[in-house]
């Protein structure tokens, strides 16, 4: 099987082989994929999945590469990028189509500039929609499931489906949308603001973000926040603040970041989840759960 032949040459950008995933993950971490594809539209996305089944070879999705961790040892397979293809905006604040790969925080300053309110939370978001939905990202108390009207996957067999909004759940950094397909879009409904306050509060959160947040590369928060407590401060507390192993650190500005220093491994960065994992465990027997995915071999 010659996969540059028989799906390469189907696809305007062609594909890479070994390309390395630390150019595409926000934690600038992680060994080479086999096959990175770039489909540029929806017919291209369905060529390469209708590929991958007819192969029996592993599919991966990638977005922006934030909440995610890629192991040293790579990814075996294809992986696709959802990406500025999937970047587009239209229609009205009744059902405002946007594409699975237009990132958060354009998503929310492209509306507020249209005058549409509801997605002010998303400001300063790192990753794009289709991660978004899928694990219902949310911050200041907003969360992007509240707006979902519609979602259209194309399922693991290439065919096309629209998910309408009672078939949809979502709850606290989850939805149902796991092993439904690949996202493409989803349409969002939104009210009309003012856009003149919808951009000063959209100054405020970022403002707050970037108070709160690390600049270093990072996935954002690692771990999921217990019932009524920030994972952060427990972290915090139990003196993992500034923990180091390699060049992975527990940020010393937000105690649910791992920052990259410079030298970081994913290795290493599973380490440092582990070793926090087990000194919250030992000191308040509680098991914090980890809000990334971690995919790919170990090296």
């Amino acid at each position: 099987m010659n996969i540059e032949q028989e799906l390469g040459s189907r696809l305007t950008h062609g594909l890479k082989k070994e390309e390395p995933m630390s150019g595409h993950t926000s934690w600038k971490v992680g060994g080479p994929a086999d096959y990175f594809l770039r489909p540029v539209d929806l017919n291209e996305l369905i060529t390469i999945i209708r590929y991958s089944d007819q192969h029996k070879l592993p599919l991966y999705i990638l977005g922006n590469g934030t909440n995610v961790l890629v192991l040293d040892g790579g990814i075996r397979g294809l992986v696709i990028h959802i990406g500025p293809a999937f970047n587009y905006l239209d229609g009205d604040h009744s059902c405002l189509t946007a594409g699975a790969g237009t990132p958060m925080s354009t998503l929310a300053k492209n509306t507020a500039a249209l005058g549409f309110t509801g997605l002010e939370f998303a400001i300063g978001i790192p990753g794009s929609l289709g991660g978004a939905l899928i694990m219902n990202a949310g911050a200041f108390g907003g969360y992007i499931g509240e707006r979902v009207l519609q979602v259209k996957v194309v399922n693991f067999l290439g065919q096309v489906t629209t998910l309408q909004r009672e078939e949809l759940y979502f709850g606290y950094r989850d939805s149902n949308l796991i092993g439904k397909g690949i996202i493409v879009e989803a349409c969002l409904g939104l009210n009309q603001g003012d856009k003149e306050k919808i951009a000063k509060k959209m100054e405020e959160l970022l403002a707050q973000r970037r108070r709160r947040h690390p600049n270093l590369p990072s996935a954002g928060s690692v771990f999921r926040n217990p019932p009524g407590q920030p994972a952060g401060k427990i972290i915090e507390e139990a003196g993992a603040k500034g923990l180091r192993i390699g060049g992975a650190e527990i940020s010393t500005q937000h105690a649910n970041f791992i920052v990259n220093t410079g030298e970081a491994t994913a290795a290493d960065i599973v380490r440092l989840i582990k070793t926090v994992r087990q000194l919250v465990k030992d000191k308040y027997d509680l098991e914090l759960q980890p809000e990334i995915r971690i995919i790919g071999e170990e090296k």
